[in-house]
């Protein structure tokens, strides 16, 4: 596995929920050697950013200026307490600039709080936590309130593990199972369907640990009629630390209808979540 720094950006609407992501990036800091880029995103819509002459009286620049000298007040007390990062302001929509951040600081892994939404509204909209997970290109791992942050002996790696393929964000994980010396437990969600396949379906976990080189792990297969109940129900008997997961990312109307098994969890999940695209390159 690389030795280079692990560059961590954590996204801060300065609330007591978002500090909770500073739990899960200490840590990190315990067993790997990272950089951490601290994030606040004054938020405002493409009318405002284009500074159109007409629009001049409808913005309240005062408030933008405000808003930009508290970020900088938050980041210097947070340094006055000895902790070490670098501090980023932007103006723009959220997910977007959580976005571009990425790709300008080669971002690593992106870590973020998350209040979660129910209902309509989460099969509507869902939650900011939800649209990052969707669309950003590297690893998130949200947190809920409450979520405990103490260790990262056992990490769940959910799937479904026909077909699986390789890809570089499944480095991430292993990065991790490797610094904490962690179990990455396998677990495959069985329908009533699936029962009669489950030697195969072993057969495929093997296959993917072989081709992933993950030496420290156990294999689990748990019945349930849904993946997220599966999971959740999985979690409630067994000690996880962190739970990971790929997100397919769609969008549109399959969104709407379908939906996201791993986004629906970052609204849910009661343990530190770390959510994946399966990207094949750098």
């Amino acid at each position: 596995m690389t030795t280079e720094k692990l560059n961590i950006l954590i996204p801060l609407d300065f609330s007591a929920l978002s500090e909770q992501a500073f739990l899960m990036a200490d840590l990190l800091k315990k067993k790997l050697d990272v950089n951490i880029h601290l994030l606040h995103v004054i938020e405002a819509n493409d009318s405002i950013l284009a500074d159109h002459p007409d629009l001049s009286e409808a913005v309240d620049l005062k408030a933008f200026h405000q808003e930009e000298k508290d970020a900088e007040a938050y980041f210097n007390q947070i340094k006055e307490s000895g902790y070490d990062f670098q501090t980023h302001i932007k103006i723009g929509l959220l997910t977007d600039q959580i976005r571009l951040a990425t790709t300008e600081l080669n971002i690593d892994l992106v870590i973020m709080s998350t209040h979660g939404v129910d209902g309509f509204m989460e099969r509507i909209s869902g939650s900011e936590a939800q649209h990052v997970a969707r669309y950003l290109q590297v690893p998130v791992i949200t947190l809920r309130p409450g979520t405990p942050v103490l260790q990262l002996k056992n990490i769940l790696f959910v799937a479904d593990f026909e077909m699986f393929g390789k890809g570089i964000q499944i480095n991430l994980i292993k990065k991790l199972a490797i610094a904490f010396d962690s179990t990455i437990h396998l677990l495959q969600i069985l329908k009533e369907e699936d029962v009669p396949y489950v030697d195969e379906i072993e057969a495929q976990m093997k296959f993917f640990a072989d081709e992933h080189g993950i030496e420290k792990y156990e294999m689990h297969l748990y019945r349930d009629n849904k993946v997220a109940s599966g999971i959740k129900n999985f979690n409630q008997e067994a000690d996880m630390d962190l739970v990971c997961i790929r997100t397919h990312g769609r969008r549109g109307i399959s969104h709407l209808w379908f939906g996201s098994i791993a986004e629906r969890l970052v609204n849910h999940c009661l343990k530190p979540l770390l959510t994946f695209h399966l990207k094949t390159h750098a």
